[in-house]
């Protein structure tokens, strides 16, 4: 069956098709509702669907992005458990915009803050069951035999007493005259033969064979090609524009203004890019010329007031006022890019009243949306297909770069590829805000907390996607700033909102990214103002949990308390994320003043393991990027325009300054949670926690090269 040639709508409102001669099945679900509405249960509605070809292909159409995580993997894997297919058997396919794949955990279709598999995982192990049960029926239907002496096993039926035996694609057409059940019956954990084990990934052929089709792959008929320039001060406007020399150059089409900036389509890219370096072009700077400095004293002022109580229990001030010491620590880090390795790109044709979008997205909602607006056209004649994603890290939930290929293909009439230069890319991000947090702690003459009181202070990312926070405190901006884990019978928690004059959005981990470092830097000051081991301290603390579990499994496999040679030194961090438990122990040294990570040992617990393999992938992908950030990165602001524009600025990880890795898994019977962003909080106070072993100097900044003496010979990075 080729499903290409089912329409969403047709696959949602029939369900089944057996007039092909295939399967296009889906488990019974409630009806669909609009976008972010629930119904009583609580639960986002959702729909995934399975076709099965008469030469038994099985393929998922897959809800959402494959960004490199591993997805287009795990999701078939969660499919073909319960259906009792042959895992060789499965294939993948893209879906487009649809209210009826939004995610349960989110309540939209989206991919990010680790919520595929967790969110997915239920309904398609129904969707797997229940795709299974109708085969059943259909061979039951095909033999006259009772279903219960039927079973199914590697894309096969069985009869077991007569040794009759049936491909699922030759049952495919009579399963599709059964009824979907209603409550089909879900394997027992314990009788798992595919989750758990190791697979060949779905997509790896594909991307090495070069089939994956990322947008800048893309051809279209009449295609032409767009390259833009934006006011490097956000918010800032256009104010002259000469584009004589522009519109002469060879292969140029057209200058088309935008919101902020200018894009010049040409027959090729490259003509284009180039065009804009003949155009003569001012802009008035923007509303906020803000600096890193004042950026910095801002966020200051933030945490030096009370901000919005988020979270309050007991009386923090009676706790303060009563203990024997009062210990004050105040931790800072900067904006950072997403510096994905595939710049923002998209492909965009406007026809008439019609417009059709090939985006690599990560929230077909939204992108939707925007080229609806964009276009100007009714929502409904707006067709959105997803590409293959070369990294996202949250960036590619935003929506300008839709919004610009929209708009030029409208102005010219043409189908329109755009793709952003690095420097375009790197300057015009959303960034990961810049953020302070202040702890003040009351503790005990034995080194016991009485009491804590935490303010935080960032850019809100909530108030700028939703254009205000409605007189509420921002509680995503104090995600794990404390574990729920750790008894604090006084706890106070603020936020202050301090206007970003960057756009921030979110960053692999989102609030964890910065809260991670500032928590277990916290725990670590408090291990060491208690005269205890910063591992012993927190085991206490941990006691009976599945942290615990997760700390002590990290120690023991990084030898915690066995001696290094001399110049290295341990460091731990536990952060716990999108139900997912992470434990990192680092091995650092100094050379040339410059801090080196030679081992990362890493326990993690997350749930039930879909992939193994993929999750120790995940870690060790998590770990590099979080590196990055925690050693380098750095985005700084002069005159409200960002200064990096390519990685000889932005620092990134290089293949010789990789330390080991090793992964362990917790076995658990738990809902599966997160893991594509799990592994990036714990680094940073990780390292930080080392190096305060090795030099007893306490990092409570970031990036932490910039308060260590940087060798002369990688000055270069700069």
């Amino acid at each position: 069956m080729n499903i290409a040639k089912v329409s969403r709508r047709e696959a949602l409102l029939l369900g089944i098709s057996a007039a092909t001669g295939g399967l296009l099945l889906g488990c019974a679900v409630p009806r669909i509702v609009p976008v972010g509405s629930r119904s009583a249960s609580g639960s986002a509605q959702l729909n995934a669907w399975v076709s099965i070809a008469p030469d038994g292909i099985i393929t998922l159409i897959t809800p959402g992005a494959e960004l490199g995580q591993g997805i287009y993997t795990s999701l078939p894997m969660i499919l073909a458990e319960d259906m009792e297919a042959d895992f060789a058997d499965v294939r993948i396919a893209f879906c487009g915009y649809d209210r009826a794949y939004n995610n349960p955990v989110k309540g939209y279709q989206a991919t990010g803050q680790s919520a595929a598999v967790r969110g997915y995982f239920p309904l398609l192990r129904r969707i797997g069951a229940g795709a299974r049960d109708m085969l059943l029926a259909a061979a039951a239907e095909r033999w006259h035999v009772p279903i219960s002496e039927c079973a199914a096993r590697a894309s096969v039926v069985w009869h077991s007493k007569s040794k009759r035996k049936a491909g699922f694609g030759e049952l495919a057409a009579d399963a599709a005259r059964q009824t979907p059940p209603a409550d089909p019956t879900l394997k027992a954990v314990s009788k798992f033969r595919l989750i758990g084990t190791r697979v060949a990934r779905k997509d790896t052929a594909m991307k090495v064979d070069g089939s994956a089709q990322y947008a800048a792959d893309l051809t279209l008929p009449g295609m032409v090609y767009a390259a833009v320039r934006v006011s490097p001060v956000a918010g800032g406007r256009v104010v002259r524009l000469g584009d004589t020399r522009a519109r002469g150059a060879s292969g140029v089409l057209d200058v088309v203004r935008l919101e902020g900036g200018v894009a010049v389509v040409a027959k090729g890219w490259w003509q284009a890019q180039t065009a804009l370096g003949l155009l003569e072009l001012d802009f008035d700077g923007g509303a906020i010329a803000a600096s890193t400095d004042s950026i910095d004293a801002a966020l200051h002022s933030g945490v030096s007031e009370d901000g919005r109580v988020v979270r309050e229990v007991g009386d923090v001030e009676a706790a303060l006022h009563g203990s024997a010491r009062v210990l004050e620590w105040e931790y800072k880090v900067p904006y950072l890019a997403h510096a994905t390795m595939e710049p923002m790109s998209c492909v965009a044709s406007v026809e008439g009243d019609r417009c059709t979008v090939w985006a690599p997205t990560q929230g077909p909602t939204v992108a939707h949306a925007a080229a609806a607006k964009a276009a100007g056209v009714p929502p409904e004649n707006v067709q959105v297909h997803r590409m293959f994603i070369g990294g996202g890290f949250g960036r590619r939930y935003e929506t300008d770069f839709v919004t610009q290929v929209v708009q030029i293909s409208r102005a010219v009439g043409l189908p329109v590829k755009l793709l952003w230069s690095r420097e375009e890319d790197m300057t015009h991000d959303f960034y990961r805000p810049a953020a302070r947090m202040r702890y003040r702690a009351g503790l005990a003459a034995d080194g016991s907390v009485l009491g804590v009181d935490i303010v935080g202070a960032c850019g809100s990312i909530l108030a700028r996607m939703r254009g205000g926070l409605d007189g509420k405190a921002d509680a995503m901006s104090v995600d794990g700033v404390l574990d729920r884990e750790v008894a604090i019978a006084n706890l106070r928690i603020s936020h202050a909102v301090v206007e970003s004059p960057l756009p921030v959005g979110m960053w692999r981990s989102v609030s964890h990214s910065q809260n991670g470092f500032f928590k277990e830097s916290f725990m670590d000051e408090l291990a060491h103002a208690a005269g205890r081991d910063g591992y012993e301290y927190r085991r206490a603390l941990f006691a009976g949990t599945r942290q615990g579990v997760v700390l002590e499994l990290a120690a023991e496999r990084a030898g915690w308390g066995v001696p290094l040679p001399p110049g290295r030194a341990r460091g731990i961090a536990i952060v716990a994320s999108y139900g997912s438990i992470v434990a990192q122990v680092v091995e650092v040294s100094l050379q040339g003043g410059e801090p080196r990570v030679h081992r990362v040992v890493c326990a993690v617990d997350c749930g039930l393991a879909i992939d193994p393999h993929n999750i120790a992938a995940q870690m060790e992908g998590g770990i590099v990027y979080g590196l990055s950030a925690a050693l380098w990165g750095n985005i700084t602001v002069t005159g409200g325009a960002v200064e990096q524009r390519n990685f000889h600025q932005y620092r990134v990880l290089r293949m010789n300054e990789m330390p080991k890795v090793e992964t362990y898994v917790v076995p658990s019977t738990e809902p599966p949670g997160g893991i594509g962003e799990c592994a990036v909080p714990p680094i940073a106070p990780a390292i930080a926690n080392a190096l305060f072993a090795l030099s007893g100097k306490r990092i409570r900044a970031l990036p932490i090269a910039n308060h260590l003496q940087v060798a002369e010979d990688n000055k270069r990075h700069r």
